[in-house]
């Protein structure tokens, strides 16, 4: 791979004048790791730096870093990217403290991951939660639709927002061009969490990126489809106007001390990328999914994202059993649920992934009836539902903790999030119903797992005290 890199070259030549280190971090590059780590460890910490001469300043970039983001924003096609080393999480909280006002009612796709629930409640804004679509065949969200966001806005036209999440977990986009438009028509800002998409834009084929279709601002986690370090991860901004405002929120949000290993590897990332355009990655994709069709005959799920490979369970097996079949042939999956398990396939070189998978899936999956007839992947939302973050807040201490089966009607008092894939199931604030409660006790049951207070896998959930 051929690229400028200006932060990586920086931090390596900085590395290789053998300095002699009198500030921080106390590692001082390495030296004073214990023997049986430091074969590990030392070569990582070499560029483990701080904001040294020529290294420049994440919180106040003038040079490598700036140099980097420019890059960056110039391969995206926006007019500034942020490098973040705080995931897409605090890129979502950033981006929605910087764009939206307390009271402020912003229109937001349900099925989003934590990190923008957070997001909007520090910011105290009035959501109004529209429904994604349900793909009939898997149960699984496919995005809102077009529709769903118009009936939004003609319900609320005083909405100053949109907030979408697109590709979804499991590589699925909705109608992303005609929602933003809509949203356009009521001049509105358009915010999307575009986690699972920093890849999409180096081939055709890909789905649309959300900047292509016309957001005002997207995250992307660069580390979970690009060769970055974990927590990697950019803020593209579509207008210079925006970036004073989330530099601010950035400054108080992000640490002080920021991991130059992460930022490099994001320099790296963005340079991998272009030596990617024209290589039909997605054809290569493509065609992989169809040889394991062809072996395989209902294997997968079909989506809009080919990187994302959605297995269907066999008959007799939820997602969660046989995700951990699949660990006794060292295939290790970014997640399951009770009809599925996901695996994230790499951009790069799939024909080698193709040798080491295709036949062990073929062996496991030899002489089992796989089913099409699933019910919902995931309970069913309202097509739109309000709430005020800003009424919640600080209400938390006047809960209390009962028994599962006695929660319907109550309000709950704590997020409840089935993790991965990080989307909540109820929001502190919202009345615990049936469908939800029947959910939660049968992903519990099956081995799913849940963000929440430990007294929720005793059979808990935390409530609202009631008022008499």
């Amino acid at each position: 791979m051929n690229g400028n890199c200006p932060l990586f070259e920086r931090l390596y030549a900085h590395a290789q004048c053998a300095p002699i280190s009198m500030h921080v971090p106390g590692h001082k590059n390495g030296n004073l790791m214990p023997a049986p780590y430091a074969a590990f460890f030392e070569q990582l910490m070499r560029f483990d730096q701080t904001e040294l001469p020529g290294l420049d300043d994440l919180h106040a970039s003038s040079g490598a870093i700036l140099e980097a983001e420019q890059l960056a924003a110039s391969q995206y096609g926006c007019a500034r990217t942020l490098f973040l080393v705080g995931g897409s999480t605090v890129g979502n909280l950033a981006m929605i403290l910087s764009f939206y006002q307390k009271g402020e009612k912003v229109l937001v796709q349900r099925d989003v991951h934590h990190s923008v629930i957070h997001g909007l409640e520090l910011a105290g804004v009035e959501a109004v939660f529209i429904a994604p679509d349900v793909d009939a065949e898997s149960g699984l969200t496919t995005g809102v639709s077009e529709a769903t966001v118009a009936y939004g806005f003609a319900c609320y036209p005083e909405a100053n927002g949109l907030v979408l999440s697109s590709p979804s977990y499991y590589g699925y986009v909705g109608e992303l061009e005609g929602a933003i438009d809509v949203a356009k028509r009521y001049d509105a800002d358009v915010l999307v969490d575009e986690a699972h998409g920093a890849h999409l834009h180096i081939d055709p084929h890909f789905p649309a990126s959300a900047l292509k279709a016309g957001a005002d601002a997207v995250v992307q986690s660069a580390h979970k489809t690009l060769p970055a370090l974990t927590m990697g991860a950019f803020l593209h901004l579509r207008s210079a106007a925006d970036e004073a405002r989330c530099r601010y929120w950035l400054q108080r949000l992000q640490t002080s001390s920021p991991s130059y290993p992460i930022l490099a590897s994001l320099d790296v990332a963005r340079a991998y990328n272009e030596s990617l355009i024209g290589e039909n990655i997605a054809g290569k994709l493509h065609a992989f999914h169809q040889k394991l069709e062809e072996l395989c005959p209902g294997i997968r799920v079909k989506n809009n994202d080919p990187l994302k490979l959605i297995l269907r369970v066999p008959d007799g097996w939820n997602g969660w059993e046989w995700e951990k079949h699949l660990h006794t042939e060292r295939i290790y999956a970014e997640l399951s649920d009770r009809n599925h398990v996901l695996l994230v396939l790499p951009l790069d070189h799939p024909e080698n992934w193709e040798r080491a998978l295709l036949p062990k899936l073929v062996s496991f999956y030899k002489g089992k009836k796989i089913s099409r007839a699933y019910a919902l992947a995931y309970p069913p939302y309202p097509k739109v539902a309000v709430h005020s973050f800003a009424d919640w807040r600080g209400e938390q201490e006047s809960s209390e903790s009962i028994p599962t089966q006695e929660a319907e009607g109550r309000i709950i008092a704590e997020d409840v999030v089935p993790y991965p894939p990080g989307i909540p199931l109820w929001m502190a604030g919202e009345m615990i119903d049936r469908p939800r409660l029947q959910f939660l006790q049968h992903w519990l049951s099956s081995g799913g797992h849940v963000q929440a207070m430990p007294h929720i896998h005793d059979g808990f959930l935390l409530v609202r005290k009631e008022v008499n």
